[in-house]
């Protein structure tokens, strides 16, 4: 994803998150995750550093670029590993957001 203007927003059981460049500051409670702008790849922190939405949260991921372009996904977290499949892929004029493999 490398659109400028464009945003990212991940809301958490109804609580917006934030997105930051790393984890390396953050606390346990700190409700934040990160972007991969080269691959699209969402990532929550550990429950260390940052925190890691319980299992059982819905997490949103919306994404929004100007006054057309969205997309969004919601998903139910049932275990760890579905935390890191939320992704957003903008290349040229197409976007999609999504959860599970990139095709």
């Amino acid at each position: 994803m490398k659109r400028k203007g464009a945003s990212v927003v991940v809301i958490v059981n109804g609580s917006q998150w934030n997105v930051v460049s790393s984890f390396r500051d953050a606390g346990p409670n700190d409700a934040i995750f990160t972007l991969n702008r080269e691959t699209g790849s969402i990532a929550f922190g550990d429950g260390v550093n940052g925190a890691k939405p319980p299992i059982g949260s819905v997490v949103t991921v919306s994404y929004h670029y100007g006054s057309g372009s969205e997309g969004n996904i919601s998903k139910r977290v049932d275990d760890d590993s579905q935390l890191t499949k939320f992704w957003v892929i903008v290349r040229g004029s197409e976007q999609s957001v999504g959860w599970g493999c990139k095709t």
